[in-house]
C-alpha cells in the first residue's frame, strides 16, 4: 500500500516530467488545487493550465513533512525551477500542502503555498501571458 511519502514522491517526479496525466490520477475525481496566480479550481483544468504555461519543469526534492497529529496531511517542500512558454525561467521554493481523502491516498485537496511577488516582480503573470493570444506573423 502507498503512504503519503509515495503520494509526494510520485507528485514531485511527476511535476518535474511535466507528466500532468500521472499527477492527476493521483487526485481524486471532485480533488481541487489552490494557486496563488490562479485561485482555487478543480485539479484538471490546473494542471492543463500549467501544462499551457510551460515547456519544462525542474523539480529539486527539499524534504516532505508529514502531521504530527495523524491528520490526513502531508508537505512537499521543493524547489521549481519552471520555465514558461517564452523561454523565461523562474525558480523559487513551493511548499505544497497535500489534504487526502479520509482512509485512502487519494489527493482531495492540493495548497500551493509560495511567494508570488519576486516572480511577478521579474516575470509578470506567465498564465496570463499564456492565455493571450499570439500575434500573428506579418504576411510575406
Amino acid at each position: 500500500m502507498q503512504t503519503y511519502t509515495d503520494i509526494l514522491r510520485t507528485y514531485m517526479a511527476a511535476l518535474g516530467r511535466s507528466d500532468y496525466a500521472t499527477i492527476t490520477g493521483l487526485f481524486a475525481t471532485d480533488g481541487r488545487v489552490r494557486s496563488p496566480f490562479l485561485g482555487e479550481m478543480p485539479a484538471v483544468p490546473f494542471f492543463e493550465r500549467l501544462g499551457q504555461a510551460s515547456a519544462t519543469n525542474v523539480i529539486i526534492p527539499i524534504d516532505i513533512f508529514l502531521s504530527a497529529q495523524d491528520k490526513n496531511h502531508a508537505v512537499a517542500y521543493f524547489q521549481y525551477d519552471w520555465t514558461v512558454r517564452d523561454g523565461t525561467l523562474i525558480s523559487f521554493k513551493v511548499m505544497d500542502l497535500f489534504r487526502f481523502r479520509p482512509g485512502t491516498c487519494e489527493i482531495e485537496y492540493l495548497d500551493l503555498i509560495y511567494d508570488t511577488h519576486p516572480i511577478r516582480a521579474t516575470a509578470g503573470d506567465k498564465y496570463q501571458a499564456s492565455a493571450q493570444p499570439q500575434p500573428s506573423a506579418p504576411a510575406p
